[in-house]
């Protein structure tokens, strides 16, 4: 099952600048994999490192509420464009999610960030839009538009001046499918010290640069 990639934090060396870069809000929450197949319909579920079934403790109730909420429009996606497979990448949360932490009373929401298909990669976020302009937020998340993405616009992010959910935004250019997707984050500071106040410098750092 297609993992989805580490996305780098835009600082210090890592920084690369991306003209007319499309910005998605960054959502709090937990990353979770659905796969489909022609013969199968949604058949596999995972967490980006593991697989799991209704019965797990903590995503178990993340399987029914893909198949109630998003599973057939993205059926009918899928169908449409007559793909054989596909991978739905999307993120598991609620209000009082933080860090990858989740209330079990808190309900939750799941919003589809990405999507691979036909194993040729990931849409890029033109296409993406254009499959998925029938969903709205919270089954999508907030598009803020196209943006340059430098350095004054990665600091705007963190120093709070956009109107994010919480944790920051994800920028992306290119398509996956011609190999030229190229994405980066950036979070705001309000979320970053959250984080060390609640976990400490060492365990802090490693989960904001996560």
């Amino acid at each position: 099952m297609k993992q989805y990639p580490s996305i780098l934090q835009s600082t210090g060396q890592n920084f690369s600048e991306m003209p007319s870069a499309y910005i998605f809000d960054k959502l709090d929450g937990s990353n979770l994999r659905f796969e489909w197949n022609r013969k199968r319909g949604w058949y596999k579920y995972g967490t980006r490192s593991r697989l799991f079934d209704k019965s797990d403790p903590d995503f178990g109730k993340a399987i029914d509420l893909f198949l109630r909420t998003l599973a057939d429009p993205i059926t009918k996606v899928i169908r449409d464009e007559r793909w054989d497979n596909a991978i739905a990448f999307c993120e598991f949360w609620g209000s009082k999610s933080f860090a990858g932490l989740h209330d079990k009373n808190d309900p939750k929401n799941l919003t589809l960030f990405d999507l691979a298909a036909n194993k040729r990669g990931l849409l890029g976020p033109k296409r993406f839009l254009s499959l998925f302009n029938a969903l709205n937020p919270p089954f999508v998340p907030n598009y803020f538009g196209q943006f340059n993405w430098t350095r004054g616009f990665v600091n705007s992010i963190r120093n709070g001046e956009f109107n994010v959910t919480c944790e920051g935004v994800l920028g992306k250019i290119g398509d996956g499918w011609e190999h030229t997707l190229k994405m980066a984050k950036a979070k705001t500071q309000k979320w970053v010290d959250a984080v060390l106040a609640r976990y400490g410098s060492i365990e802090g750092i490693k989960i904001v640069n996560s």
